[in-house]
C-alpha cells in the first residue's frame, strides 16, 4: 500500500510527460490537406545512420527499442560496429523461432502458463528479435485472443507462428493464413460459416468479413497515400457498405475443420481450414468498389478474388503502415512518412507488393524513425508494459537458477498478456486519444487507453517489486523466479554519474535530460555504498527503477 501511494499520482506524470512530446502547435494530422506537401521526399536529415556508416552505441540503443523487445549492452556492441541496414539484413537471413514447436516440449501444451513461458521465453531470448518483434506487433493488428474465445493455447501457438514464419513474407500471404487459420475462424465466426438458407433461418455469418475489411485491411473511410482521410464536400468516405459486409460474408461461407470428414466435425486447429462446397454460397456475390464474383465459383476461387480485391486496395498500404509504424516507432507519425511505407508497400522496387521485408525497412529506417523529435516534434509513444518487463529481463539477464523463464503471471501482474486482447480491437485503439490535449490538438495515444487507476498501480508496484527485489544475489529471493542480474550495475555504482549514464544508454539510447540526471545523481550520492555483497546494490536497484518509471523512459523517443 506504501508503494501504491507513494506512486498513485503518476499516472499524470506520465500524461504530463506524453503530452510534452506530442502537443505542439500545427494543424491537426486528420485535417491537412492532402496535397501540402510531397509525400515521396524525405525530410533533411544530416546524419548518414542507415547507410554505410557505423552506429553511435546511443543510436544503436533507441533503434534496437524500437526494432526488437529492448536493447541488451550485448546488442548494443554488436549494432554499433555495422550499419543499420547490415543489422537488418543480418536478422532477415536469420531462421524463424516458432513458437508450437517449444509448446509441444512441454508437459501440456493445452495449457496457458506453458504458451505464456514460451512466449516469454522467444520475447527475452531468441536471436530472431526482430522477427519476433514484428509478428507482436502484427499480432495486436489481426487479433486473435483467448478472453473468453475458448480458442485453447496450442491453437493460439499455432495461430502465433503463422505471424512468426510470414513477418518477413508477404502481406498477401500472411492474410490468406490468417483468414483460414481456425484460431481466428473461431476468433471471429468464420469456422462452421454456411451459405444462407432462410427456410432454415441461416444467414451467412458477417463477424469475418466486418473486421477483416475494417480492422486489418482497408479500414473504415478512404485514405489518400498519406493515410489522410479523403473527403468530399468535407465529409469523409466510407470504404464500404453493409451490402459489400454481406457479399463478403457470402464468399466466406463454407469452411470448417481441415480434418473434417463432414462440415460439423474435425478438430484440428494445426492446419487451414478446408472447404465444403456443398455449404459455400454459389450465387453472383458483389464486394468492394462493385466487384462482381461470377456465380457458380468454388469456395476457393471465391475466396482468392476477394482476398486479392482486399489487398490490391489503394487504403491498405497507408492502414497497414501507420498501424505498424504506431506498434513500433511513434503514435503520430506524419502523413510523409505513412506515405513513404505506403508507397514501400505498393512497390518494393522491384514491382512486388505487400513485400514485409520492404515494408520493414521503410518502417525502420526512415529519417523520422531515425530523427525522433529532430525531424517531427510529435514524435513519441507510451510503452506497453509487455515491452517494459522483455526490456528490463533483456537487458539485464533476467532469467531462474535453472537458466530458464519460468511462468510469470503477465494479466495479474501487469495487465496484459500475449494474445489476451479483450476484444479484436486489441488492449488500445489505434485512434484512441485521452481527452485535454492530447485529444484536442487532433493527435493520438493509443497505449494510454490502457492506463487507469487500476492498471496503472498494478504495473508500478510489479515494477517496484521486480527492481528491488527479485534479483540475483538477494538472499530472500526464491531463485525459481526470474532474477536479473545487477553485476554491471553494481559495478558502476561507485560513480553516480557512471551508473545513471549507462542506465541513460540502455534504456532510452541517451534521451534522458541533463537536468533529470543531475538529480538523480545529486538523490543516489545519499544511498551508502554499503559492503561486501550488497556494495552497491541499493543505488543501483533505485536508480533502476526511477529511470524505468519515469515518463523519459515510458515514452518511447
Amino acid at each position: 500500500m506504501k508503494c501504491a501511494n507513494r506512486y498513485r499520482d503518476f499516472v499524470e506524470t506520465l500524461l504530463s510527460g506524453l503530452l510534452l512530446i506530442v502537443l505542439i502547435p500545427g494543424v491537426a494530422l486528420a485535417d491537412a490537406p492532402a496535397d501540402c506537401f510531397d509525400p515521396v521526399a524525405a525530410p533533411v536529415y544530416p546524419d548518414t545512420r542507415g547507410t554505410e556508416t557505423l552506429t553511435p552505441q546511443a543510436d544503436a540503443a533507441r533503434f534496437l527499442n524500437m526494432a526488437t523487445f529492448g536493447a541488451t549492452p550485448d546488442d548494443i556492441g554488436h549494432l554499433s560496429r555495422m550499419t543499420l541496414s547490415q543489422w537488418l539484413n543480418e536478422q532477415f537471413a536469420m531462421e524463424a523461432s516458432c513458437h508450437l514447436a517449444v509448446l509441444n516440449q512441454t508437459q501440456d501444451n493445452n495449457q496457458r502458463e506453458n504458451r505464456m513461458e514460451v512466449w516469454f521465453r522467444h520475447a527475452v531470448t531468441a536471436p530472431d528479435q526482430l522477427r519476433q518483434r514484428v509478428a507482436f506487433a502484427l499480432s495486436e493488428i489481426v487479433v486473435v485472443s483467448d478472453a473468453g474465445s475458448g480458442i485453447p493455447a496450442n491453437a493460439l501457438a499455432v495461430y502465433y507462428d503463422i505471424l512468426v514464419r510470414n513477418a518477413f513474407g508477404n502481406f498477401r500471404d500472411i492474410l490468406e493464413q490468417v483468414t483460414l487459420s481456425p484460431a481466428m475462424g473461431r476468433y471471429l465466426s468464420m469456422l462452421g460459416n454456411q451459405k444462407a438458407n432462410r427456410a432454415k433461418g441461416i444467414r451467412a455469418d458477417e463477424n469475418f468479413a466486418r473486421e477483416v475489411m475494417q480492422l486489418f485491411t482497408i479500414g473504415l473511410v478512404q485514405l489518400s497515400p498519406s493515410g489522410v482521410p479523403v473527403r468530399e464536400n468535407g465529409e469523409t468516405i466510407a470504404t464500404y457498405s453493409q451490402a459489400d459486409i454481406e457479399g463478403l460474408a457470402s464468399v466466406f461461407t463454407g469452411w470448417t475443420w481441415g480434418d473434417s470428414l463432414g462440415f460439423f466435425d474435425g478438430d484440428d486447429w494445426r492446419i487451414s481450414m478446408a472447404p465444403f462446397q456443398a455449404y459455400h454460397d454459389r450465387n453472383e456475390k458483389t464486394i468492394l468498389d462493385r466487384k462482381h464474383i461470377a456465380a457458380g465459383g468454388s469456395a476457393e476461387k471465391d475466396l482468392d478474388i476477394a482476398l486479392k480485391a482486399l489487398f490490391n486496395h489503394p487504403n491498405v498500404g497507408p492502414f497497414i503502415g501507420r498501424r505498424l509504424i504506431q506498434r513500433l516507432v511513434t503514435s503520430n507519425p506524419s502523413p510523409q512518412y505513412i506515405a513513404r511505407v505506403a508507397r514501400r508497400f505498393d512497390d518494393n522496387g522491384q514491382g512486388v507488393r505487400g513485400d514485409m521485408k520492404s515494408v520493414i525497412k521503410a518502417v525502420l529506417l526512415d529519417p523520422e524513425a531515425l530523427g525522433g523529435v529532430s525531424v517531427n516534434s510529435r514524435f513519441g509513444k507510451l510503452r506497453e508494459p509487455l515491452l517494459v518487463l522483455t526490456h528490463l529481463w533483456r537487458a539485464f539477464d533476467g532469467n531462474a537458477a535453472d537458466g530458464t523463464l519460468p511462468y510469470y503471471y503477465p494479466d495479474s501482474a501487469i495487465g496484459q498478456a500475449p494474445l489476451s486482447a479483450p476484444s479484436v480491437f486489441n488492449f488500445f485503439r489505434p485512434d484512441y486519444a485521452p481527452s485535454g490535449g492530447v485529444k484536442n490538438n487532433g493527435l493520438v495515444a493509443p497505449e494510454f487507453q490502457w492506463v487507469n487507476d487500476a492498471n496503472n498501480t498494478r504495473f508500478y508496484n510489479e515494477l517496484f517489486g521486480l527492481t528491488q527485489w527479485y534479483y540475483k544475489g538477494n538472499p530472500y529471493a526464491d531463485r525459481n523466479n526470474i532474477l536479473i542480474n545487477i553485476n554491471m550495475l553494481k559495478n558502476h555504482a561507485k560513480s553516480p554519474p557512471g551508473l545513471v549514464n549507462y542506465l541513460d544508454l540502455v534504456l532510452t539510447g541517451k534521451k534522458l535530460p541533463d537536468d533529470t540526471k543531475r538529480v538523480l545523481q545529486g538523490y543516489l550520492r545519499t544511498i551508502p555504498l554499503d559492503r561486501g555483497s550488497e556494495k552497491g546494490v541499493r543505488r543501483s536497484l533505485e536508480a533502476l527503477y526511477l529511470i524505468m518509471s519515469s515518463p523519459h523512459y515510458l515514452i518511447q523517443r
